[in-house]
């Protein structure tokens, strides 16, 4: 508090300094925003978002709860090589990847932070306006076709990946489950694993190609969250 305290007194000071000089102009004085004055307001801007960066810092550390889900090092390092053989075995099996080199497995994804923040902001907002409350995400994995191109590369082509979908909580005869879903393009709740079911049936049949694909303004599931997958090596 005492840090939010320091950071809005020279808020003051500059937005009293700007208070003064629209008060001399709107008095008859000719005056132009000098370089002081616009350097006054980069500051302010740089102040406020300080202080939005201080208020939520406050209100995370107010309502932190220590995970339950941390593991230890060692036992990271033991579950990640046990899927060595794993891996092995797709490079076998896939053979070469989209430009025609030796297959390498993907071992993980990257997804950058500030993008993974937005995108919960994102089913947060969609939600509300569909008046549902997020209480989880689910993650899928999945794999990219062989002519998949992004950037103009193949480079993506038959790799793993992973997308992710929000789930909302609905009790039936007094159980609880958590329910993955997306929404249409009328806010309504559609049930992803029906959507998904359904969409392979259909490519089965013939219906469509596993390329078509329908506008979806409010679509909620996530993928290439900030470049993902990346390399093996």
């Amino acid at each position: 508090m005492k840090n939010l305290t320091n950071l809005i007194k020279p808020y003051l000071v500059i937005a009293f300094a700007l208070i003064l000089a629209t008060s001399c102009k709107e008095a008859g004085q000719t005056t132009t925003i000098s370089p002081e004055l616009d350097e006054y307001k980069k500051k302010i801007e740089g102040y406020e978002k300080e202080i939005t960066e201080l208020k939520e810092l406050l209100d995370l550390e107010k309502n932190r709860k220590e995970p339950t889900n941390i593991i230890q090092s060692d036992f990271a390092k033991e579950i990640y090589h046990q899927y060595d053989e794993r891996a092995a075995l797709i490079n076998k099996v896939v053979g070469t990847d989209g430009n025609g080199n030796p297959f390498n497995a993907t071992r993980y994804l990257s997804y950058d932070l500030d993008q993974l923040k937005s995108y919960i902001k994102y089913i947060e907002s969609k939600s509300r306006k569909a008046g549902v409350k997020p209480t989880g995400v689910n993650f899928y994995f999945a794999l990219y076709p062989k002519d998949y191109v992004r950037d103009d590369k193949k480079d993506y082509a038959k790799r793993q990946t992973f997308f992710v979908a929000p789930t909302y909580s609905k009790t039936d005869d007094g159980e609880t489950a958590h329910i993955a879903y997306t929404l249409d393009n009328d806010f309504k709740i559609v049930d992803l694993h029906k959507l998904l079911e359904v969409r392979i049936a259909a490519q089965k049949a013939g219906f469509f190609s596993s390329s078509a694909s329908l506008i979806e303004d409010n679509s909620l599931v996530g993928n290439e969250l900030g470049g993902s997958p990346p390399m093996d090596k």
